[in-house]
């Protein structure tokens, strides 16, 4: 019976968060302790391949989407790859604040950390509303969702025909439309296999490490995603420093929602994704959590920011749900079946959300349901947190900070 309720609920949080682009480990790590009397320890590794599930879905759908104003895909592949990587490296560093600090202290900044996100994404939700109630009284006959071919070449190219004849122009323009930027996956993928081998050999989230902690090994250890991950944020923000002047000299047609990647916002923007990401580790929740309303932040178009903050999501959950099952940690069984009951709600979510996208021609509501989600988690988190807290007290544990090792 406990099974059955924590699936449904599974079902429900997937089915709302992985649309959204969030893993919905907020809540489903509460729940599986609550309900179903898991320890926090078995509830982690069992959240994430329940949010791995749902990213595969979720991906599936998104991957085949089309950019809302211009001819390419979905997903903003570049910002993907300068944001992920160094949101992951945020994470790792925040780990060892976590494992420092007691228990109150995480939960107190917890709290204030997503209330503010929170307000700030229900912020977000109210001004698109706004903006896009405006928008379709201007252009009541036309669908600023899904807009046509025609519109797309006047997007892109600004209507001038030589500029989209040009022989670059033309093949950059090409290129951007292909359905998946395999550079952008490369690059995330090589991040996604340094942070994993990083994980497995110096351990974490109750996994012990094949590195024993504090020798000098271990520290190499730590030291090298940091060397790394910081070499490739730099060489792949100089690429797109170039791309983007040479976009501006070819008279490029940008839309609402793109990010000009310039010498200030290559730095600004990785910088503050090592901050949310280390609030992230720090804290004790997924990335993933703060994922969407950093995209938001950035100014991407809501379903862009979604739709690459969830594929995101499918590397920061694969990763870490391998590195439970090679640790022995997760139950592979488990695994399984809540990574198949994460898949079928993110399916039957994307299914109705596509189909609310098209009627309403609004993405209001995507934001708004991502501000409940990490609201929602707030309370849920908050609760757990606190409830542990006070069982640490009574059973006269100490509450102050930790040794690291």
């Amino acid at each position: 019976k406990a099974d059955m309720t924590i699936a449904i609920i599974t079902f429900v949080t997937i089915a709302l968060s992985a649309p959204a682009g969030t893993g919905g480990g907020g809540i489903l790590v509460p729940m599986y302790m609550l309900v179903g009397g898991f320890s926090p320890h078995s509830a982690i590794p069992l959240s994430k391949a329940t949010i791995f599930g749902g990213a595969i879905a979720n991906n599936y759908f998104n991957l085949q989407k089309r950019h809302p104003r211009a001819n390419r895909p979905m997903v903003d592949y570049d910002s993907c790859m300068m944001l992920e990587p160094v949101l992951l490296l945020g994470t790792v560093l925040g780990v060892f604040t976590n494992k420092v600090s007691p228990g109150w202290l995480i939960t107190v900044m917890l709290v204030i950390t997503l209330s503010y996100t929170t307000y700030r994404t229900f912020l977000k939700g109210i001004s698109t509303y706004k903006l896009e109630s405006a928008h379709v009284q201007h252009t009541a006959d036309r669908s600023d969702v899904v807009p046509s071919s025609g519109e797309v070449d006047s997007l892109i190219g600004g209507g001038n025909g030589s500029s989209m004849e040009s022989g670059e122009l033309h093949d950059m323009l090409q290129h951007e439309a292909r359905s998946i930027g395999w550079k952008q996956v490369g690059q995330l993928c090589l991040a996604w296999g340094i942070i994993f081998m990083s994980a497995i050999l110096k351990g974490g989230e109750g996994a012990k490490g094949i590195v024993n902690c504090g020798t000098p090994l271990y520290w190499v250890v730590v030291a090298m995603p940091i060397f790394l991950i910081s070499w490739m944020t730099w060489t792949n923000g100089n690429s797109l420093i170039k791309k983007h002047k040479r976009k501006v000299a070819m008279g490029f047609k940008f839309v609402q929602g793109d990010i000009h990647w310039d010498s200030r916002t290559v730095i600004l923007y990785p910088s503050m994704c090592i901050v949310a990401g280390f609030c992230a580790g720090a804290l004790g929740i997924a990335a993933g959590t703060v994922l969407g309303p950093i995209m938001l932040e950035l100014g991407l178009v809501p379903i862009v920011a979604t739709s690459s903050s969830g594929f995101m999501v499918l590397f920061t959950a694969s990763s870490t749900t391998a590195q439970f099952l090679i640790l022995g940690v997760l139950q592979l069984d488990y695994a399984v079946f809540f990574a198949g009951v994460g898949l079928i709600g993110a399916a039957i979510g994307n299914t109705a959300i596509d189909w609310l996208i098209k009627k309403l021609r609004k993405t209001y509501f995507v934001v708004l349901t991502l501000a409940t989600i990490i609201g929602l988690s707030t309370i849920f988190m908050g609760y757990t947190g606190m409830m542990r807290e006070l069982d640490d007290i009574r059973e006269g544990k100490p509450t102050g900070f930790r040794p690291l090792c």
